[in-house]
């Protein structure tokens, strides 16, 4: 397994590494895997992991955004395919060895850094072992109009990862229909999907924990916020309203922004709506008490903008487990709705009324105290995601197709 981000480093990206390593093992496969050095991570998480990969191997890289830099400042070609390319020069030298030790079955590498992938490529040409591309979610380039002006290096690199894998991963099926159609030439069933779920290990260790709801009923959003791509607006708008409307006030609702790196710009809008006595914004947090406080609030927002219609947030199956309502505000067409269709405790909407609609029927719930959702959860955990790993690792192993 070819992975930047894995244990201790503190990323949403990281736990589907970190979960798939652990429970391939209930499998029967044995894992190495291949990564950077720990002080690469600037956020680490506790050591409260499980490692069940048979040998994990740290090799040097530095962050070019950086080491080359200049007063602080960089060029933005500097960082191509991403910021982390100088990893090449020593993962390849010891994916090599690693190969020759452990003699794996198969080769697996994930993005959102490119530079893992083609690491995995030449170890690929290099052994001939079968490849698994996670791609998660697609190129930026793909989706994002801001990030396509160095984007020629990444797309020959996802040309050549896309032309030699074997199989192509990805985390919606908008992502996979958007990549069959960007390569018609290859096989339709070279493209796959496995969704992100939720840790079950980490929220029933919670389950023990004292809970602390507030009287106040609580809307949380878990999370970084991204301009215009995951913008609150509309939903400070529907508040607005409903405080008009003396529908909400500061006695009975809160609304509770957890881990925003720049505040400024939601403080101002709140001001500007005259909402700011209901709005909190609050620190960075670990993910274990983000966990936490997903249980105590009283119902969990989601913010996914139409850039990422192909994408869910990961943040989205932990909701999910959690049990608790949610609020998207997310267009009909995104990948996001398609999932918050599929369960029966879930709001989504893209315009303000019916946003205002969403927030007034998860209060109204709460108030009549109805029961939390009866849906069949366990699709949706990382462990069921593993089960469909297993099988498509043993369709590349044993299928010539």
């Amino acid at each position: 397994m070819v992975a930047f981000h894995y244990p201790p480093c503190q990323s949403a990206g990281t736990h589907r590494t970190e979960k798939f390593a652990q429970y391939l093992t209930d499998f029967g496969w044995d894992v190495v895997v291949l990564t950077v050095q720990e002080h690469m991570f600037p956020q680490q998480t506790d050591k409260g992991y499980q490692e069940k990969a048979v040998h994990v191997e740290r090799t040097g890289a530095f962050d070019a955004a950086k080491k080359l830099s200049i007063k602080g400042k960089y060029l933005g070609i500097t960082c191509v395919p991403d910021r982390w390319w100088s990893w090449v020069f020593t993962a390849i030298p010891a994916g090599k060895k690693l190969i020759d030790d452990f003699k794996p079955d198969v080769i697996w590498s994930t993005y959102p850094i490119s530079t893992s992938h083609y690491i995995a490529y030449k170890l690929h040409k290099q052994s001939g072992i079968p490849w698994v591309a996670d791609y998660r979610d697609p190129l930026q380039c793909r989706y994002d109009p801001a990030a396509t002006k160095y984007s020629g290096f990444s797309k020959y690199i996802e040309k050549l990862t896309i032309e030699n894998c074997k199989k192509a991963v990805f985390t919606t099926g908008n992502a996979r229909s958007l990549y069959q159609a960007l390569y018609p030439e290859q096989a339709t069933d070279k493209f796959d999907v496995i969704e992100n779920g939720y840790d079950e290990e980490k929220f029933s260790s919670l389950e023990q924990i004292e809970t602390n709801v507030s009287s106040v009923f609580t809307l949380l959003h878990s999370g970084d916020i991204y301009g215009l791509s995951r913008n609150p607006r509309n939903v400070m708008c529907a508040l607005a309203l409903l405080k008009d409307e003396n529908v909400i006030n500061k006695e009975n609702f809160k609304i509770v922004f957890r881990g925003v790196s720049d505040s400024t710009a939601l403080v101002q809008m709140s001001n500007e709506l005259d909402i700011l006595e209901l709005v909190d914004v609050l620190p960075v947090i670990s993910y274990r008490d983000s966990l936490i406080e997903m249980l105590n609030a009283n119902a969990l927002l989601l913010l996914q903008g139409e850039l990422f219609n192909n994408q869910v947030p990961s943040k989205l199956y932990d909701y999910i487990r959690a049990k608790k309502p949610v609020v998207a505000n997310t267009p009909s067409n995104s990948a996001t709705a398609d999932i918050i269709d599929t369960l029966d405790n879930a709001f989504s909407g893209n315009d303000i009324e019916t946003l205002k609609t969403a927030i007034v029927g998860v209060i109204d719930a709460h108030v009549a105290k109805v029961q939390n959702s009866k849906v069949d959860i366990t699709r949706f955990s990382r462990h069921t995601k593993t089960i469909e790993l297993d099988s498509l690792l043993d369709t590349v192993l044993y299928n010539d197709g």
